[in-house]
């Protein structure tokens, strides 16, 4: 007889031991992770369903939420396979399920009643033939199909506003269905991060992504439940680039998130045809041999623990972190302006709207920068260029009209003292010149080129140019007023000192 084993990636040790425990009682047993991904490995999932004998649940809470899980359930059902739910975790209710209705073998205690209880089940319900339905049900679509598709059409080169919209909507929204899926949600991160870092990505999308991508990590960190690296899938997408992309540069064709392939989910397929007297005796000597050697796998007083990246806190102004926020700063904000006095300065044929997600209080982390000492030159205040000062308060605000060929960023910083403020210019001029004429790459796909820094009384202005001549360029300004630096950057196609301007706007705010 063949049993399908559905179960959730997230209780793969446990079904590993009940794999395990199988095979020592000769029983032979198929794992999907020997498959590939997408539509093949889906299809092979279906095929195995239809042949088997009984469909089997690793039932528990984890089971419960898994997409994949219920979808293979609703196609068992639909075939008539008779079905045996064996509780392995915590499932809440017994009662609001949709397995209720059925017999469930509590297996949590894997003792050798239990055992007995297990196999005397399978063999009651595989005692009478289930012919399969003419016709056939329709096949239930590949899991999380939306993932593969979105994740083709970040690998086009080129990537309109619109296009770029339409994806982080559909994204969105598949965070909103399947965020509870570890898998899906892991997936769905990793596509907002290939469009974040990709060289056509609007201003107003990217800081959308940051706002989305915040609250998946906020969700993650306040889950007490977050699985062990090693049970999520395998990432298929490379980090820090902004197409999908081999070891060596080359791009990929397609991109297939772990979410549709075999490793984001297992199921087994256990096949026996011995007679119930004879497998019960082996499950009597199975369970003894299983709980003698999983009382040796870890000493007292120990338990597995999730990937600890999240809970080590790195060093203030470390890549990809955000540094604590000083306190709050009622007259850092006011030296802002509002989104019509910077519409109006950058002369914007349509107004220039506040990104929320672009409004901070904290100094914003480094991104990838092929020369990292020239950041502090390339973007408004960003960690590594304020290290070696102490800041008392921050305001940052970015700004962008819906296409995004007009950008604005402005911040404003104060430290304890007037000098203090102009000793941070003073350096910075050093890190700025440093960066003359320099060409460097941003997140591994635009290049810019520096120009050279303008000094004046109090005041630093750097130009940076992009490769791609049609696109927007940007003027970068430092001033120092009284205890307070003032940290802008303006875009748009031709430049000409909007950047000075909106200095010289919010230094007369200084009071």
């Amino acid at each position: 007889m063949a049993l399908f084993l559905s179960y959730s990636s997230q209780d793969r040790s446990t079904v590993d031991a009940l794999a395990a425990a199988l095979r020592r009682a000769q029983q032979q047993v198929w794992f999907d992770q020997e498959l590939g991904g997408g539509d093949s490995w889906w299809a092979k999932i279906l095929e195995q369903i239809r042949a088997c004998d009984l469909f089997l649940v690793a039932l528990s809470s984890n089971w419960l939420q898994s997409k994949p899980s219920q979808s293979e359930l609703r196609y068992a059902q639909a075939l008539n396979k008779p079905i045996l739910p064996v509780r392995i975790g915590d499932i809440g209710s017994m009662r609001v399920n949709p397995l209720a209705a059925l017999q469930i073998i509590d297996y949590r205690n894997p003792t050798v009643d239990a055992g007995i209880q297990l196999v005397t089940a399978v063999h009651s319900l595989t005692a009478k033939p289930h012919p399969l339905p003419d016709p056939l049900p329709d096949e239930p679509p590949v899991p999380f199909g939306y993932i593969t598709r979105l994740g083709d059409m970040l690998a086009e080169k080129e990537l309109s506003p619109q296009q770029q919209l339409q994806l982080l909507v559909e994204l969105r929204s598949g965070l909103d269905e399947d965020g509870d899926d570890p898998s899906a949600r892991s997936d769905i991160a990793q596509l907002l991060r290939m469009l974040r870092l990709r060289h056509d990505v609007t201003y107003r999308t990217r800081n959308d992504i940051d706002n989305v991508l915040a609250s998946i990590d906020s969700d993650q960190e306040e889950s007490p439940t977050t699985p062990d690296a090693k049970a999520q899938a395998p990432k298929t997408f490379s980090e820090g680039t902004a197409t999908a992309t081999t070891p060596g540069g080359a791009s990929t064709a397609t991109a297939v998130p772990a979410a549709a392939g075999g490793d984001s989910k297992r199921r087994l397929i256990i096949i026996g045809g011995a007679a119930l007297a004879v497998v019960v005796a082996i499950v009597v000597g199975v369970v003894v041999m299983s709980q003698g050697s999983t009382s040796k796998k870890a000493p007292a007083g120990t338990r597995a623990t999730a990937t600890g990246a999240a809970t080590v806190a790195p060093p203030q102004g470390a890549t990809g972190q955000a540094a604590p926020a000083p306190e709050p700063n009622a007259r850092l904000d006011s030296l802002l302006l509002d989104a019509g006095q910077v519409t109006t300065i950058m002369a914007a044929p349509q107004t220039l709207e506040i990104a929320s997600s672009e409004t901070t209080t904290r100094l914003r982390p480094d991104e990838n920068l092929s020369n990292p000492a020239c950041f502090a030159a390339f973007d408004p205040i960003r960690q590594s260029a304020y290290q070696g000062f102490t800041p008392t308060g921050v305001s940052g605000q970015g700004l962008d009209t819906a296409d995004s060929s007009y950008r604005v960023y402005q911040a404003a910083v104060s430290f304890k003292s007037a000098a203090e403020a102009n000793d941070f210019l003073k350096a910075s001029t050093q890190k700025w010149k440093a960066c003359n004429g320099l060409t460097v790459r941003f997140n591994n796909k635009a290049n810019w080129t520096f120009g050279n820094v303008v000094e004046a009384p109090s005041r630093i202005t750097l130009s940076r140019k992009p490769g791609d001549p049609s696109r927007a360029s940007c003027e970068r300004v430092l001033s120092a007023v009284a205890d307070v630096v003032l940290d802008v950057m303006a875009c748009e196609v031709g430049i000409q000192d909007q950047g000075g301007q909106i200095a010289d706007a919010m230094a007369a705010n200084v009071k």
